[in-house]
Order: structure tokens, then sequence, then C-alpha cells
């Protein structure tokens, strides 16, 4: 008797409070206002309790009378609900309940909550809720409100509104005398500024949501009586990730942030948007926007389109007035890309391409700026919505003089351009633009990300074909002139892997030496021009029976190390008439010859491109003559061919050191390989990150003179300042050179090689003869059609050889393995 005195004793001074009785969902009919279709009818109700207590006497002596009776507080809580008709509200109810038990059995509950639920309340939920756990502090409780919501950035989401699901939860204060919140204008509220909003974000909509309750609350007929305490609202997008059942975010606001928030208009209105976001203008083209900054000006990215007329003039002319305009600078044009029109496919391919510049102007002066630029000054007419035109400017991304990214959802103008991420055409030119750690500003994604994403899709018209216009001879051909190119991720059965690559075929450059002493096929009858016109059709017969096209690459100055160079005068006599001669001729199908002219003298080119030539083919990368930038910038019709080389022609052969065992970072700089940041001490990437970081420099000094992005091709210079080791790995390496870039934290500029054509021109090299001991340069004909092979299973787009005919029966047979052409 005394252990169970003192176990009994135990037992009540350790449990106080920490006893709870529990009665779930006591189901129960009453009126609590009007129902789901606003009648004065019975309703639903489910009530809980969950009350503190300590039964510790009770389970000691097992006698009920020392605890609570579940069953007769279940009768009790009965008796008290239908002892009045129509309670009002939920919340009537339920602080009726809690203060009739609270007063009844006031000596045995140290505390309690009551739940009370309503199925019958509103037509978009079944489950309102009214909580309450002490005599002053209340909860309402909204969950799985359903509502049709047009949320999303992705076109394919603002096609229709999805269903998304929100739960509230609004904790308040109130006294006895006057009982809190009004349920059905909150929710009636929420459903028509949701329903007739569009959010790109799901934190936007549930802080508008969070907004929209308060102002609700404070305009009540109560308002006076509440004291609102926070609101959190859960939103779940029900169809956003098919392999979950729901994805989304929540969010608690106090009645202090709730206040910071700017009023709602909730009237309908058709045009609404539903973003409280802070650097978004809403239909008010008077928000501040920072468009200078300490000399630094706001950036902005357009995109640029054609599909009529001579769509190269249209771009370049809209170039031009765009730099014209003293407020704008053009900073970057990206490549040029042909592209299936989309939409409406009935009409012709588009050349588009994105241009970055730096402004003073607001997002909406811009606007109006690329409208006069389209309609009154390039004459554009539009049809219909996505149709043929001659030129279309948009902006898509704009940043302000800080560098924040800056949205506009208005009328007349949304930025982010709302359909960006749904096209290669747009984001393919762009991530030239940027590095690749820039993201979207609303999915906070890598734009590079969005891209592979499009392309992990597969879908046919998401493939671009980069084109070089090479419009200079008109008059010759009245088609376009291109070299194009066209690169797809490929599926490696084999491996398992997918990798990016190009897939049109290979162009064969052959070389036509006007020169009594190139290192292979010096002849003294260069001057002869029947003999010369008689090999320039004999080459074009030879290639085009594989392939559509031939570039004849006419060189009147021999470049091999330590050759002793011609004058510039000579060079002009020994290459023009030809260039000349082959123009003329009715014999030779100028539709499917491409003209280059190799040399590294800038009056040469000049002359050459007057004279009909297509292609500038400089081995110097300008390093030999300071005009040679600033003369092809004059013709954005003519392509460039930068090469890589160190020194000079008598210098080259002593600076073929690279220190590749050396752990290596460019001066001030990061680079990336295939948009992935590279690791010093990863040594076999540090010759292609070595000459990449050498060719951007040249790269960047060509555009800083004008030169189009579009115009250029790169040659690795095999033979050029390498030694055998060196040429083997830039061939092997071919793959990571065309997916270099680097940005350098000096000066912010970025450039990055993707999508530029790689020349590589092996034929006869000195390096091959090394290998297979052949000391004639003709002797190496064959091994050269191996290594062509090589090439273009590695990446090469241009083949550069002196046995065109030989050569170009390699490359049909790499193209037939390689790319499946």
């Amino acid at each position: 008797m005394l252990v169970k005195r003192l176990l009994t004793s135990m037992a009540t001074k350790n449990n106080i409070g920490m006893d709870q009785i529990h009665i779930n969902n006591l189901s129960l009919q009453t009126i609590c206002g009007p129902d789901l279709w606003t009648r004065v009818a019975p309703q639903h109700c489910k009530i809980s309790l969950t009350i503190k207590t300590d039964f510790t006497r009770c389970s000691a002596t097992d006698d009920l009378k020392y605890s609570l009776n579940y069953a007769v507080l279940c009768r009790d809580v009965t008796n008290h609900v239908n002892s009045r008709k129509n309670w009002g509200h939920v919340h009537t109810l339920s602080r009726s309940i809690f203060n009739f038990i609270g007063e009844k059995y006031n000596q045995s509950i140290d505390s309690m909550k009551v739940t009370l639920k309503n199925e019958d309340y509103h037509l978009r939920t079944k489950d309102i809720e009214s909580v309450i756990e002490n005599k002053d502090i209340e909860t309402l409780n909204i969950r799985n409100l359903e509502l049709f919501a047009i949320i999303g950035i992705f076109n394919f989401e603002r096609l229709q509104r999805q269903k998304v699901s929100l739960d509230l939860s609004i904790k308040n204060k109130s006294s006895n005398e006057h009982p809190s919140l009004n349920t059905r204008p909150i929710i009636d509220n929420v459903v028509k500024y949701v329903e007739q909003s569009d959010f790109k974000t799901v934190e936007a909509l549930i802080e508008s949501v969070a907004k929209i309750i308060h102002q609700t609350i404070e305009t009540g007929t109560s308002a006076s009586h509440v004291e609102l305490l926070d609101v959190i609202v859960r939103v779940t997008k029900l169809s956003a990730i098919t392999d979950t059942e729901g994805v989304g975010v929540s969010c608690l606001r106090t009645e202090k942030q709730l206040k910071t928030l700017k009023s709602i208009d909730i009237s309908p209105n058709d045009n609404m948007q539903g973003s409280l976001l802070y650097n978004t203008i809403q239909n008010n083209e008077n928000v501040e926007i920072k468009t200078t900054n300490n000399g630094n000006w706001a950036k902005a990215y357009l995109a640029f389109g054609s599909n009529i007329g001579n769509r190269m003039d249209y771009i370049t002319q809209a170039l031009k007035l765009l730099k014209a305009t003293p407020d704008v600078k053009v900073t970057g044009v990206s490549s040029v890309f042909e592209s299936e029109p989309m939409y409406f496919k009935e009409q012709n391919p588009f050349l588009n391409g994105c241009i970055e510049i730096s402004t003073s102007q607001k997002p909406a002066d811009l606007l109006k700026l690329c409208k006069k630029i389209e309609y009154l000054e390039l004459k554009r007419t539009k049809d219909f919505e996505n149709g043929p035109r001659s030129i279309d400017l948009d902006i898509i991304l704009y940043y302000d003089a800080e560098g924040n990214a800056v949205q506009v959802n208005t009328q007349d103008l949304i930025i982010p351009h709302p359909r960006m991420l749904e096209r290669t055409f747009v984001l393919e030119p762009l991530c030239e633009l940027l590095p690749p750690d820039i993201t979207h500003p609303l999915t906070i994604e890598p734009l590079v990300d969005h891209l592979q994403q499009l392309y992990d899709q597969q879908k046919p018209e998401d493939i671009l074909w980069k084109v070089i216009p090479l419009g200079n001879n008109r008059t010759l051909s009245k088609k376009d002139k291109f070299l194009k190119f066209k690169t797809a991720m490929k599926h490696d059965d084999l491996t398992k892997t997918d990798n990016r690559m190009t897939v049109s075929p290979t162009y064969i450059m052959g070389i036509m030496n006007t020169t009594p002493d190139s290192f292979s096929d010096g002849s003294q009858n260069y001057s002869d021009m029947e003999i010369q016109l008689k090999k320039v059709m004999t080459l074009c017969d030879d290639v085009l029976k594989h392939y559509d096209n031939v570039i004849i690459d006419i060189g009147g100055c021999s470049t091999r190390p330590n050759s002793k160079q011609a004058t510039e005068e000579q060079e002009i006599e020994r290459t023009i008439p030809l260039i000349k001669a082959i123009r003329a001729s009715h014999d030779i199908p100028q539709d499917q010859i491409l003209l280059s002219i190799d040399t590294y003298r800038s009056r040469v080119a000049e002359r050459a491109i007057e004279a009909g030539v297509d292609i500038i083919n400089d081995i110097s990368g300008g390093n030999f003559d300071e005009d040679m930038f600033n003369t092809v910038a004059k013709y954005p019709h003519v392509a460039y061919v930068l090469s890589h080389i160190r020194g000079d022609i008598s210098t080259m052969t002593k600076n073929s050191s690279y220190n590749t065992e050396d752990e290596y970072d460019p001066p001030n700089s990061i680079d990336y390989i295939n948009n992935n940041a590279c690791n010093p001490s990863h040594k076999a990437m540090n010759l292609t990150r070595i000459i990449g970081y050498e060719m951007s420099e040249r790269y960047s000094k060509a555009l800083e003179a004008g030169v189009h992005r579009w115009q250029i091709i790169l040659d690795p210079g095999l033979g050029f300042a390498k030694n055998l080791k060196e040429n083997i790995d830039i061939i092997k390496q071919l793959p990571l050179l065309k997916n270099y870039s680097v940005y350098n934290n000096d000066t912010s500029f970025y450039v990055n090689f993707r999508n530029l054509p790689l020349l590589l021109g092996p034929s006869r090299k000195k390096f091959i003869g090394s290998i297979t001991q052949d000391e004639n340069p003709i002797d190496r004909d064959f091994a050269t059609g191996s290594l062509v092979a090589l090439s273009i299973g590695y990446g090469s787009d241009i083949i550069r050889v002196h046995n065109a005919k030989e050569c170009a029966k390699s490359a049909i047979l790499a193209d037939t393995v390689y790319k499946s052409i």
C-alpha cells in the first residue's frame, strides 16, 4: 500500500499538464452562416479537441472519476452546438465551444485546443478550419483552395491556366465581444485576384496573396476589432513536375511586413499582372531605372531576325542605325544563324542573332528606337504575328547601370522576353555573348542550361545553321552566298554519350599558289594565266564530284618558316590578275566556287576583295599588318581566317615552347571549356588553353576594330610556331578549342569560340614527314589524306590541302563515317 501511494505521488508530481485527452472529428450538422451555395442551411462540421490535463490519479486507481470522460465531453459539445440554430460563422462557434468547455471543466483543464472544420462553407474548398488555443488568439486555416492561374516563365505554361492549390493560415487577435474574421470575402478576393492575373513565379504569387488577405482584413467590417498577427501562404503547382504530386513554396509574413508592401488593385482588370517584385515595371513608365552610374550605362540584349529580301543587308543596316544613335553603343554582335520559321511555318528561313548594347535609354525608350528602325527606317510591314519580316528587333534582357536585371511587364513590353527560353535561335547567339554563369532573371538557372534543355528535346526545328555571309561578289550570282555549318547533338551508341558536333559537309580549300618558291608546289608558270585557269578548273572538277562547293585559296607570297618574302607589289602582281580572270571565266561554276586570298597584307587583301574574293586567309592573325583588321571591318560580307602564330616568318620556329607541364592560368582572366571553368592543375588541356587565350587576344583586337564575329574563322596554325607534339595535340584537342571561352576580369570582356568554324591546314607539313619519313613534301599526300580524315573526325570544318582530288575523297569518307552524311 505504501509503495502504491509513493508511485501515485511521484506520478502526480511529474505529469502535471503532460497528459492529454483527444477527440478527433466529432461530426455535427449546424448552420455557420451561408453555405457553399450562399443558402442558410445546415453544414457538415467536424470538431476536434485536444485537452491537457492530469490523469495520473485515474491511471493509478483505474477510476474514471479522476479524469475527463470523453463520452460526456462529446455529448456536452453536441448539446452546446445544438443549443443554437445559426452560429453565424465558424469562428463564433469555435470560440463558443472553447469558452463553454473552459468554464464547465475549469478545475480539470490545464490548456485546450479547439479545431472546427467546416466542409460546406465555400465551393472552392471543403477544408476551412477555425483553431482556438487560448482566449484571444485565433487561427483561420483555409486549405486546398483550388484555383486556375497563369503561372510560369515558359510559353507553354502561359498558353493556358493551370490548377494550383493554396493553403492559407491567418493568425489574429480578437475579443469575445467581437468575433474576428469573415472568411468569405478573403476567399473571394484571393480567387478573383489570382485568376485574373498572371505570374511568372510562385514566389510573387504567394506574397501577392498575403497582401490581398491583409487588405481584405483592413477594409472589412470587423477591422477595428481585429489585430492581425501573421499570414502563412503556401502554393502547390500540381502539374509542374511530372514525377511528383506537386511542387511549391510557402511564406510567412507578419503584419508589419505586409504593411510595407504596395497595395494591390483587385478590381476586375483584363490586363492585371500579378507580380510584386520591386525591380519590375508594372504598367508604369515612371518607375526609376538607373541607366547611368559612375560612367557606366545600362546594358541590353536585342535579338534580330530577317527572312525577306536581302536578309544580311537588313541586318547590317539595322546595326548601322543602332551605332548611329548617340545614347547607344553596340558592344557585341553574335554569329548569324539560319533557322526554320516557328509558329507560322509557310515562310522563308530566318537569319537570326543577338546584339549587346550599352545604353542610357530606359526600356520603353529603347523599344521605341527598335520600332523606329524597323518601321520608319527599314520600312518593315507586319501583316500578322510571327509572319515574314524584313527586320525584327526584340529586347530580350535589360540590366541597369549597376548590373541588376530589370523586369518589365507592361502592355507593350515584357522583359525578359517571354518566349526566349523556347527558342534556340535566341539562346544560341545569346550564349555566345554571355559568360556561362549568367542566369535567367526569373528561373535563376544558367542560360546555357536552358539552351541544353532545348537541344535535349531533339526537335529538328531547334537545329541551326551557322552562316558566314559572302555577298561581296553578288553580281555573279543571284543566290545567297554563305559558308554554312550545321551543329547538332549526336548520340554515340557505343559510348552512350551525347556530343555536340558539326553534321554538315566539310569544306575543301584547295591551295593555288602563284609563287615560284612555295615549299611544295612552287612553279615558274605562275604568270601564265591559261595554265593557271586550267589548274583552277581541274581543282574544281576534282572537288565538285563530291561536294557542292569548293574554296580556292590563292597565295602570292610563301609563308614557310625563314622564307624570303615577296614584296607587296610582287604579291599583287601574282594574285589579282588570276582572281579577276577566274571571276571573268564562264567555264568556271561561279555559284559553286569561293575565292580566298592567302595574305597577311591589308593592301593585298583589299585589292583582292575588290577583284572578287570571299575570304581573307591571314596566317598572322592580324599581327603582321596593323591595318588588316580595319580593312576587313569595311567588308562585313567577307570572311576572315584568324590564325595562331608566334613571332614572324623568321622567328616562329624559336617560339614553339608552350610550358604545358606547368600550372596555367590566363592573366587576370577565367577561362572555360564546355562552359566549365578550367582547373589550373588539369595540365592535359594546357595547350588548348594557352593557344585559345593567345587567339582570344587577337580576336578581341579584331572586334575592337569593327570586324564582326560572323566573319571570323579560326585556324590554330599547324606548323606555325609548333613542334611535332603540339601539332598532333592540336588536332586531338580540336573539340576543346571549339568550346573554349575566356572572361577578362579587368575589362569585363568575354570571348567565346563556340560556333566559330575551324580551318585546319595539315597538308604536306614537315611534322607529317617526321612521322612517315618522307623528305619530299609531295610524297606526303597519302599521309595527308589520312590526317585530313582524322582532323574531320576531331571537328575540323574546313580542310586546306594541296592535293584536292585525293583529299576530297578522304574528306567524303570521313564525313560519311563521323557525320553520317
